[in-house]
């Protein structure tokens, strides 16, 4: 399988690494950052030489996977054109509810599967990854939830590769239950400069994490999208059994002064919000916390 992916960060590297060996592989930069690639990209310390290509040397994928944030991805949609074809599937791994309806506009919707990440570790700075799991889980299936001939494709490859993944019975709900868990925990890591291990067994940070989980909630079912209670225990257990030292995306995004994913997290819940009559408080609060706390880190 022709296998083309764009945004060697956190998430990408780590997939693109398990996709390297078995498929016909290459990363997809230009300029400098193509440059940079070529000159070696380091996943836990180890060098990994992949194929780049740029979108003046592009073929036809079979499969192109996107893995850049929310705040790049419109600014990517021509430099992964020239690789779409009658054939080609694009697989997101953005987090957000976004990103299927941005590629779906551009490409058309009969080409886009809905996808996300989850259960990923990581933390990433220029061209070195560190990977704390086993290079997380990708969720992805078609919008309608049949079990396509591309889904099986892409299943099958993903066994070779050795990639964790799960095709759900409800790819939507399993799409909210992932944005609810980066509005939650996301913002909130990064407000408190806190990695897994400082939240795992913090009762406090527990607390925060329900109060917005139920606002999220609440805006999910006014979206026809049903989040239990259940859904929200499994999601602070799950996030709670990673202890090591590995931090959100936007806490390293804080971290490092780059641009967040706020808007695309708190932002989404409270734009939702509006749009059905429903207060979201918390999740306001939350996403105001997190630009005073990112300003300040920009400042000092």
């Amino acid at each position: 399988m022709k296998v083309r992916l764009i945004g060697a960060g956190a998430v990408g590297v780590v997939v693109a690494a398990k996709l390297n060996d078995v498929s016909d592989f290459a990363l997809i930069a230009k300029g400098e950052r193509k440059e940079k690639y070529d000159r070696g990209i380091f996943l836990n310390g180890r060098k990994i030489d992949f194929r780049v290509m740029s979108p003046d040397e592009a073929d036809k994928a079979d499969l192109l996977i996107v893995a850049v944030k929310n705040f790049q991805l419109e600014d990517v949609l021509d430099d992964i054109a020239p690789f779409v074809g009658d054939g080609t599937s694009l697989m997101s791994l953005l987090n957000g509810i976004d990103a299927e309806r941005i590629l779906s506009d551009r490409f058309g919707p009969d080409r886009v599967l809905y996808s996300f990440i989850t259960d990923l570790s990581s933390n990433h700075s220029g061209v070195e990854t560190v990977c704390f799991s086993n290079g997380g889980t990708i969720i992805f299936g078609e919008k309608d939830n049949s079990v396509s001939t591309r889904v099986h494709e892409i299943s099958r490859l993903f066994e070779k590769a050795g990639q964790r993944f799960a095709v759900p019975a409800d790819i939507m709900h399993e799409k909210w239950w992932k944005f609810m868990l980066n509005t939650c925990y996301n913002t909130l890591s990064a407000i408190l400069d806190a990695d897994y291990a400082a939240m795992c067994d913090n009762t406090s940070f527990v607390r925060a994490v329900r109060l917005v989980a139920k606002e999220v909630q609440t805006v999910a079912r006014a979206e026809g999208i049903s989040i239990t209670q259940d859904d929200i225990e499994e999601m602070i257990r799950r996030v709670g059994a990673l202890t090591d030292h590995g931090k959100t995306s936007m806490l390293q995004d804080v971290q490092a002064s780059r641009e967040t994913e706020n808007r695309y997290f708190a932002g989404s819940v409270a734009r939702l919000g509006k749009k059905h009559g429903i207060a979201t408080p918390f999740v306001d609060f939350s996403s105001i916390l997190l630009e005073a706390r990112r300003h300040v880190v920009e400042k000092y």
